[in-house]
């Protein structure tokens, strides 16, 4: 184990200049560098804290070691890159923070646990390739790290903490895996370079903040599965114009789309039965559109949207049951369209809806192909 402060107080000498020290360890033996339980406020006792002089650490000879304790690393802020050990298991919370030239580091395919603000303020990190064995994410881990563009994020990673990417401002889009299920707060808050995030479909709980100030996110699909969202997801994102809703959608936290001053487009589910306050809050385009449809309120005008565009989807689905019929009759054309519409209501996969289709067809006026077509093109 390697946890004594004679080594930073060696690299601390002040003849010593700022990134002209490249720490080589090759001690089979050590297990361990630092403390896992060392505390914020001890952090001047982790082995390497502050050590300007270091430009590089090179631990692959470190075969034994299992982990690095917090703060190992945390604000050596000359420090460009480190080579770890294969058999590195877990990173404390802190190690790397304030490491404002890491540029890059390696991350060991066995590791299984990064803890709280590993990389934060790693202001000169562009790119990181996190292990497959990795299922969780910490708090604030990415945080402020301002050149981080791309993130490679494996596909055991169920769970992403709160904050973990907060004002990343040069991240453009990430691909989250399918197994997550859970992201915190704040995950993508204040990332204003983020235009698109490809969600998981099993993805069931968003936090407070989520896309909060995201000010070029454009727009957003959520996957069925998610029944809840918190307050402020989606406050002041201001480029966003569309949100695709989930069927299921129960509940609406306060401000969620507040501040969304471009969103034109929400289609609000009838299941909808909690909406928080401030909800629309500052959404002028979307309150001009609801004015200008005769409405005073934007909720009621979402929800007459919600209904048109499920009935649109309705009808989309018949007419593709009813032009598969078509196809596969004989006859001439006018043959074919006779033959569909005798044997269309006995489609027993969709009864229901054939009915009030073919209801609401007959109520339309016309008969035969031109009282069907007739009446499907209006919700075309």
């Amino acid at each position: 184990m390697l946890h004594s402060g004679a080594l930073r107080e060696r690299l601390q000498d002040p003849s010593l200049g700022e990134g002209t020290i490249t720490l080589i360890i090759r001690d089979p033996n050590i297990t361990i560098i630092g403390d896992m339980n060392l505390g914020s406020g001890d952090r001047q006792g982790a082995p390497l804290y502050g050590c300007k002089s270091l430009l590089r650490v090179d631990l692959k000879g470190c075969t034994k070691l299992t982990q690095l304790g917090n703060h190992v690393f945390r604000e050596c802020s000359s420090l460009t890159s480190v080579t770890l050990p294969d058999g590195l298991t877990q990173l404390g919370d802190y190690v790397f923070r304030w490491c404002s030239s890491l540029t890059s580091v390696s991350l060991p395919d066995g590791l299984t646990q990064l803890g709280d603000y590993v990389f934060a303020w790693c202001s000169s990190l562009t790119s990181v390739s996190l292990p497959d064995g990795l299922m969780q994410l910490g708090n604030f881990v990415f945080r402020e790290c301002s050149s981080l563009t791309s993130v490679s994020l494996p596909d055991g990673l169920t769970q992403l903490g709160n904050y973990v990417f907060m004002d990343c401002p040069s991240l453009t889009s990430v691909s989250l895996p399918d197994g997550v299920t859970h992201l915190g707060d704040y995950v993508f808050g204040g990332c204003s370079s983020l235009t698109s995030v490809a969600l998981p479909d099993g993805l069931t709980q968003l936090g407070f903040g989520v896309f909060g100030y995201c000010s070029s996110l454009t727009s957003v699909v959520l996957p069925d599965g998610v029944t809840q969202l918190g307050d402020a997801v989606f406050v002041d994102c201001s480029s966003l114009t569309s949100v695709s809703l989930p069927d299921g959608l129960t509940q609406m936290g306060d401000g969620v789309f507040e501040g969304c001053s471009s969103l034109t487009s929400v289609a609000l589910p009838d299941g909808v039965t909690q909406l928080g306050d401030d909800v629309f809050r500052g959404c002028s385009s979307l309150t001009s559109m609801a004015n200008s449809a005769g409405f005073s309120d934007v909720v009621p005008y979402l929800r007459d949207r919600y209904k048109c565009v499920t009935l649109r989807k309705l009808f989309l689905r018949l007419l593709g049951q009813y032009s598969q019929a078509v196809n596969e009759a004989n006859g001439t054309e006018a043959e074919k369209h006779a033959i569909a519409l005798a044997f269309f209501p006995t489609d027993n996969s969709s009864t229901l809806d054939v009915g009030l289709f073919l209801k609401a067809m007959n109520a339309s006026g016309g008969d035969g192909v031109k009282g069907l077509v007739g009446y499907i093109l209006k919700f075309v």
